[in-house]
């Protein structure tokens, strides 16, 4: 029996790697990997990757009863700054495509889904909170609906992954995901993966950074390292229940880019000058810094970061200094 990750990106061929170690057969399901990012991270000789397309139900039904499939972390999607630009094929994406993975997984009898969702969520709340935020806050359903069409479609992915549950008896599970980093060859997808890239890599080579006016001033975001994010997703995967089915995966802890900017410096041990690259931010976010409560997550999934901040900066420049040595 094999646990199927949809898309093949920073967190899902991390999911892959620790799957492995779990001793679980993972399959990767995407419609263009990165071979060289894959080939870094697993013995691609003992991960089956299938190239699907999330839009194509029938496929998707086809890898799981050819592999045997008995969980799924569905981590395929479009982000936010695609999908601003692009938002219909965000919503057939990430819409329509996590439909598919519910309905293939109710028709194949998968025992469990897990969907990647996103503390974007709770980016519509008017005032800053009194302390981290648990998974079932209440939220004004007019004023402080999610702000953009990819957040509106994590939540209305994490209703229909718990309607199906209530109508279906599917066994489903999602993960709100903190601001993801960490690294990769090439530009990653993600917003905050891209603003904390241009920062670690400026610290590696010694140069200046440059950033958008919006993103240096944003109040700040609650990170999580992309092997932590893995972490959850597959401790979701493979717990005995979920009985909360929401769980946040982060730091606990919001920071700004300059507080990441700050600790790079310390760990280099020069400074790290920021340039104003344009007006705007990648993201398009504002609003007051959230910190996510993760409470649920360590208690019934055994969740616990194994890098704060500082020791995941750490590891992103030791891998920097692997794989772009400088001259």
């Amino acid at each position: 029996m094999a646990v199927l990750v949809t898309g093949a990106g920073l967190v899902g061929s991390l999911c892959a790697a620790q799957l492995l170690e779990h001793g679980e057969q993972p399959v990767l399901y995407d419609l263009a990997p990165s071979l060289p990012n894959l080939a870094e991270r697993l013995p691609l000789d003992r991960v089956p990757l299938v190239r699907g397309d999330l839009a194509d139900l029938s496929d998707l039904l086809a890898a799981l009863r050819a592999h045997r499939v008995r969980a799924i972390i569905h981590t395929a999607g479009l982000l936010t700054w695609m999908v601003n630009q692009r938002p219909a094929a965000g919503v057939r994406t990430n819409l329509v495509g996590t439909l598919h993975v519910l309905e293939a997984a109710r028709l194949a009898e998968v025992s469990r889904v897990v969907f990647c969702s996103s503390s974007t969520v709770y980016f519509g709340r008017r005032e800053a909170p009194p302390g981290p935020l648990p998974e079932d806050l209440p939220l004004h359903v007019v004023t402080e609906r999610p702000p953009t069409v990819y957040a509106a479609m994590k939540l209305a992915g994490e209703w229909l992954g718990l309607t199906y549950t209530d109508r279906y008896g599917l066994d489903f599970a999602a993960v709100r995901f903190g601001a993801v980093f960490g690294p990769w060859r090439g530009q990653p997808g993600g917003g905050p993966s891209q603003r904390v890239q241009a920062l670690v890599e400026a610290a590696h080579a010694g140069r200046p950074a440059a950033l958008l006016a919006g993103d240096l001033a944003h109040p700040g975001h609650d990170y999580v390292y992309a092997p932590d994010a893995a972490q959850g997703a597959v401790r979701a995967a493979l717990a005995p229940t979920v009985p909360s089915r929401v769980y946040n995966i982060s730091l606990g802890r919001t920071y700004t880019l300059r507080d990441i900017a700050d600790s790079l410096e310390r760990l280099t041990g020069r400074p790290l000058p920021i340039t104003i690259a344009g007006e705007g931010s990648l993201s398009g976010y504002s609003g007051p810094p959230i910190a996510l409560d993760t409470t649920r997550a360590r208690a019934e999934l055994g969740f616990a970061p194994a890098f704060d901040l500082e020791a995941a900066l750490r590891d992103y420049l030791a891998w920097l200094a692997r794989s772009h040595p400088t001259p």
